[in-house]
């Protein structure tokens, strides 16, 4: 059975691109653009790996894995997807509650790899 991944992002063109991709790789895809469709979506879907864009509308953008977590008890794990230094998010809590985080723009390659990687 494919794993299911959600795109929870903003940016239409960004969670078009990723869902297409991911697709292609063998992934059920589901997406949700705002804070309250994710909380929505998570009521129905169980996805094994949720891909969130850290700066999502509707969630504070210093800890935005924990109040997915916090707000729905997902046990999904969480990638964050930001175009901030990953380091300086770490350090200064921005990925608590996350499973790891990708760039964004660092190449498709390397996003599949991460997802995979992380979704098992």
């Amino acid at each position: 059975m494919p794993k299911t991944i959600m795109i929870c992002d903003d940016e239409p063109d960004m969670a078009d691109f990723l869902t297409a991709a991911l697709e292609a790789e063998g992934f059920t895809v589901e997406s949700a653009g705002s804070a309250e469709a994710i909380v929505s979506k998570l009521t129905t879907v169980t996805p094994d790996l949720i891909l969130l864009d850290m700066g999502m509308p509707g969630l504070d953008p210093k800890t935005p894995a924990k109040q997915i977590r916090d707000k729905t008890r997902t046990k999904a794990k969480i990638l964050i997807m930001t175009g901030r230094d990953i380091e300086k998010e770490k350090k200064e809590g921005g990925l608590a509650g996350a499973d790891g985080a990708l760039q964004k723009g660092a190449g498709m390659d390397a996003i599949i790899n991460k997802v995979k990687e992380v979704a098992g």
